[in-house]
């Protein structure tokens, strides 16, 4: 059961939305102001930090220095 984000083109409000269904989804309202312009936004995730930056932090599997 996936939590969605949406962005409002009315107002900008940025929103997270516990979706069960998508076949269940209704129109979406906007908490802040009510508008019924909501967009589907992109999800970034593990973005930023060292995680999975080779230049920066050592290797995460396989063995260690022999």
């Amino acid at each position: 059961m996936p939590i969605y984000e949406y962005r409002c083109a009315e107002c900008g409000e940025k929103f997270e939305l516990f979706v069960r269904s998508m076949s269940q989804q209704t129109a979406l309202t906007c908490p802040k102001c009510g508008g019924q312009r909501v967009q589907k936004a992109l999800s970034l995730f593990g973005v930023g930090g060292t995680s999975g930056n080779s230049k920066t932090s050592p290797a995460s599997c396989g063995p260690g220095p022999i």
